[in-house]
């Protein structure tokens, strides 16, 4: 991979996975938590590469365990479940909870109650003029009229 000088330094960067520590040659993202060199082939995983890879060969476990046998600190992988990137599966002993009622949860950060109280208040929180329209094509400028706030005809634009 040469370096294109149209580039800023931070997007280069992100274009740049990492090295390989075994021969430095680039890695790149062969998806979800999997890294693999370019030049030997070796493969590398993320700290969510790891969980995953974990849960795969030895099925569900407790974070702790996966914790100790990943070397993914345990509040990693807390982020991981409140992210919805892992589940905990029904009928186990112990769950995350969600963050307004303290209620049990699989995973993400708030129980499908709350999260509808939650989006009744913040959709009660806008008012009508700060939810914008989508725009028509070949549209006209138009003013919104103070008094009894509906949307005027009148053209803004001179020709």
């Amino acid at each position: 991979m040469h370096k294109d000088k149209s580039l800023k330094k931070e997007e280069y960067k992100l274009l740049e996975v990492g090295r390989c520590e075994n021969c430095g040659g680039i890695l790149k993202d062969a998806g979800v938590g999997i890294y693999v060199c370019s030049q030997c082939g070796h493969e590398t995983l993320s700290p969510f590469g790891k969980v995953k890879k974990y849960i795969q060969e030895n099925g569900p476990d407790n974070a702790y365990n996966i914790s100790q046998a990943t070397g993914v600190p345990v509040s990693r992988i807390d982020k991981f479940l409140r992210e919805g990137r892992i589940e905990i599966p029904d009928g186990s002993d112990c769950y995350i909870t969600c963050e307004m009622c303290g209620t049990d949860i699989r995973y993400g950060r708030y129980c499908p109650a709350c999260a509808t109280k939650l989006k009744k208040e913040l959709s009660s929180a806008l008012v009508a003029t700060e939810i914008g329209e989508v725009p028509k094509k070949n549209g006209k400028m138009r003013y919104m009229d103070t008094d009894e706030r509906k949307l005027s005809n009148k053209d803004t634009r001179k020709r």
